[in-house]
C-alpha cells in the first residue's frame, strides 16, 4: 500500500494533537474513514436502522452471505447523521474475543470531531482473534456532549487478504531519509490525520506488524525515537573484536540457494522448496536458536530471479529473502547473507547454458561477472542498509572455474588459475565497493570475502588479496579431515582419532593464522561439517576437537545443514526441519560444549 487510500482520523484531530495525545485518549485500533464506495466490499447488506448510544445493533456474518471459509479482514459501515448540533461522535464495533483481554472483548472505534451527514467507517479486525458468528455496532460517547444517534445504512465485509503494505527497510523511517527522528513522527501523524496523502515508505511505519497504519504505530514510533531503538548504528568495533560475538552458526542449506534454469519464473516458495526442503518458517529458526546456535547463514541464489536486461531483482524474491533474514535478526541472532549458486556459465547438472545473469571468474566472462555482482550487491545493500551489525554480507560463495580441471584446487603455474584468482580478488573488491557506496550502516558493515573456492589450501591463500578496509572477514569452507568429513568416493572413513587425524585440522588453521589472523583479519569458517555415516559418537568426538581447535584460534564456525539424513548423498542434516528437533543430540551437545566460552 504505497498511496493513501484510507483516512485514519477525521475532523479537527490534527497531527499536532495526535502527536501530543496519550494512547488512552485515541481509538485503540485506528478505525478509519474511507471515501471508497461500500460496494468495494466482498459482501454487503442494507441495514437502515437507528443506532443509539448505549444500545448496539447485533449482526451475524451469515446474514451477509459470507461462507464459513471466508475470513473477515475489515467491517465497513455506511452512516447518516444529523450534524446540526455540531457535536462530535464516535461510531464503534466489537465482538467477543476469548483470551484477548480481561473482558474477552475486541473493539474498534473512530472519533470524529466534525462528522459530516454521510460517511463510511472501516473497522479493523484483529487477525489473531477473528470475528465469531456475531458482532455488534455501537455508538460511544457522553450524554449531551456527543451525538445520541446515527443511522446505519449499509454494512460491508472485506474478506480474504488485505493489500500488502510492503517490507520495512528501516523501522520507523517513513520518510526514507535513512534515519529515524521527529520528522518521521510528524510525517506519520499527518498521514494518519489526512493532512498528507502519501508516505515515502509506509511499510517502515507498520511497527505493530498488522499490515496497516494506526495510532498504535505512531505511539511506538515516538517511543522508539525517545529511546533510540530505531537508530542502531554500525559498530566501531574492529573485525577481530566483532567475530568474538559469534558462538556457533547454522546454514539454511539447499533452500534459497536452490538453482536451475527452469525455475527462473517460479514463485519464491516454489523455488525455495525445489530441492526438497520445506518452506522456511519462524518456528524453524526458533528451533535453531534453542539448539544453541546464535548465527544463521542464509545462502541465496539471485540470477534466476533477476531481469535479464535490467538486472533488477524480483521484488517477491527480495521480500522473501528479507522475511527469512528477519526470522534470525528478530531472534537476536547474527545472520550472513550471500551470493551462492550463481557461479556458472551453464547449469552444473544439465550443462545447459545459463540463460540469466551469473558470474564466472575468468577474464573472458569478467565484464558480465562484475556487472552481475555489482547489481546484486547494490540492490541487496540498499534493501538492508537499515540493519545493524547483526547482518553480515558475504560477497561470493566458493568462486571457482566450474567444469575446469582446477575447479577445486589451484595450480600456481597454470595461467587459468592465476587469472581466476585475480578475477576473484577483483570481484570481491567490486562487491565491497557497491556495498560501501550505499552508505548508512553499510559504510561499516562487516563483509566476508572468500579465497578461490573458499579453500584454505596454501596456494589459494597465497593468491588472495583483500582491499584496505578494517571491517573485512576472510571466509573459508573446510570439511576436514576430508576422508572423515566429506569423502563419498570409496575413500571415506567413519572413525575419528584426534591423535592421528587431528593434524589436518590444526595444519589448515595454522595456515589461516599466518595469512589472516596475524595481520588483524579475522576468519569465519562458514561451512563445516561431517556427513552422517551412522557414526554419531565419532562425529561428536570430531566436532568437539574441531570446534575447540577453532576456538583456540578465535575462529567461529557455521555448520552446513542441508536437512539430509539418509541415502547416498551428502547427509549433513542436523536440525530436522520437519519435526523442529535436533536429529543427533550427542553431536549437538558436543558442539554446544565446545563453544561454551564463545559469544
Amino acid at each position: 500500500m504505497n498511496s493513501k487510500a484510507l483516512c485514519r482520523f477525521s475532523g479537527t484531530v490534527t497531527a499536532a494533537l495526535l502527536l501530543a495525545a496519550q494512547m488512552s485518549a485515541l481509538p485503540a485500533n485506528g478505525a478509519s474513514l474511507t471515501s471508497k464506495p461500500i460496494s468495494a466490499c466482498n459482501f454487503t447488506a442494507e441495514i437502515n436502522q437507528e443506532l443509539t448510544r448505549g444500545d448496539g445493533i447485533e449482526l451475524t456474518v451469515g446474514q451477509f452471505g459470507a461462507g464459513v471459509t471466508d475470513v473477515v479482514k475489515e467491517v465497513w459501515v455506511e452512516y447518516e447523521a444529523d450534524v446540526s448540533s455540531g457535536k462530535p461522535t464516535m461510531p464503534a464495533f466489537g465482538y467477543t474475543a476469548p483470551g484477548l483481554n480481561e473482558y474477552d472483548w475486541y473493539s474498534d472505534g473512530n472519533w470524529m470531531d466534525n462528522p459530516t451527514s454521510s460517511f463510511t467507517v472501516t473497522f479493523a479486525v484483529d487477525p489473531d482473534y477473528p470475528i465469531p458468528a456475531k458482532f455488534s455496532l455501537q455508538l460511544w460517547g457522553e450524554e449531551e456532549k456527543t451525538l445520541d444517534t446515527l443511522t446505519v445504512k449499509t454494512v460491508g465485509l472485506v474478506t480474504g487478504e488485505l493489500d500488502d503494505i510492503g517490507m520495512a527497510t528501516r523501522k520507523g523511517d517513513v520518510d526514507d531519509s535513512k534515519e529515524v527522528n521527529v520528522a518521521d513522527a510528524v510525517a506519520l501523524a499527518k498521514y494518519l490525520t489526512c493532512e498528507s496523502d502519501t508516505l515515502a515508505n509506509p511499510a517502515n511505519g507498520d511497527l505493530d506488524g498488522n499490515n496497516r497504519l494506526n495510532a498504535i504505530d505512531l505511539t511506538l514510533l515516538k517511543q522508539g525515537i525517545l529511546n533510540g531503538d530505531f537508530n542502531k548504528q554500525s559498530t566501531d568495533e574492529t573485525a577481530m573484536e566483532f567475530v568474538k560475538h559469534i558462538k556457533l552458526g547454522w546454514n539454511l542449506g539447499n533452500t534459497l540457494d536452490a538453482q536451475s534454469p527452469g525455475w527462473a519464473k517460479t514463485v519464491p516458495t516454489e523455488a525455495e522448496t525445489s530441492w526438497g526442503n520445506p518452506v522456511t518458517s519462524k518456528a524453524m529458526i526458533d528451533a535453531v536458536k534453542a539448539a544453541g546456535f546464535n548465527l544463521v547463514r542464509v545462502p541465496v541464489s539471485w540470477g534466476a530471479k533477476m531481469n535479464n536486461d535490467t538486472y533488477k531483482i524480483n521484488d517477491d524474491w527480495m521480500n522473501r529473502v528479507q522475511e527469512i533474514v528477519n526470522y534470525a535478526i528478530d531472534n537476536d541472532m547474527y545472520c550472513i547473507l550471500n551470493i551462492h549458486h550463481d557461479n556458472s556459465k551453464e547449469d552444473e547438472k544439465t550443462h545447459v547454458p545459463t540463460s540469466f545473469p551469473y558470474f564466472y571468474p575468468d577474464s573472458a566472462h569478467y565484464e558480465q561477472s562484475e556487472k552481475f555482482v555489482k547489481a546484486v550487491w547494490s540492490q541487496v545493500a540498499e534493501r538492508f542498509e537499515g540493519y545493524d551489525n547483526h547482518l553480515i554480507f558475504e560477497t561470493l560463495n566458493e568462486p571457482r572455474l566450474i567444469g575446469h580441471t582446477n575447479e577445486w584446487w589451484i595450480n600456481p603455474s597454470n595461467p587459468d588459475c592465476v587469472d581466476a584468482m585475480d578475477c576473484v580478488n577483483k570481484l570481491n573488491a567490486a562487491a565491497l565497493k557497491s556495498i560501501r557506496e550505499t552508505g548508512g550502516n553499510n559504510a561499516k558493515r562487516f563483509v566476508m570475502m572468500p579465497t578461490y573456492a573458499a579453500s584454505p589450501d596454501t596456494a589459494n591463500l597465497n593468491g588472495m588479496s583483500m582491499p584496505a578496509d578494517d571491517h573485512l572477514i576472510a571466509e573459508i569452507h573446510a570439511y576436514r579431515p576430508y576422508a572423515f568429513a566429506l569423502a563419498n568416493d570409496g575413500t571415506q572413513v567413519d572413525t575419528f582419532d584426534a591423535s592421528k587425524d587431528g593434524g589436518e585440522v590444526v595444519s589448515f588453521m595454522n595456515a589461516l593464522k599466518g595469512k589472516f589472523l596475524n595481520n588483524g583479519i579475522p576468519v569465519i569458517i562458514d561451512e563445516f561439517g561431517a556427513m552422517n555415516r551412522n557414526n554419531e559418537a565419532e562425529r561428536a568426538e570430531w566436532a568437539k576437537f574441531y570446534l575447540e581447535t577453532a576456538d583456540s584460534f578465535g575462529i567461529p564456525c557455521v555448520w552446513w545443514d542441508n536437512n539430509a539424513f539418509s541415502g547416498e548423498g551428502e547427509n549433513f542434516g542436523l536440525i530436522n526441519r520437519g519435526t523442529l528437533s535436533v536429529q543427533y543430540p550427542s553431536l549437538m551437545q558436543a558442539m554446544v560444549e565446545a563453544t561454551k566460552n564463545r559469544g
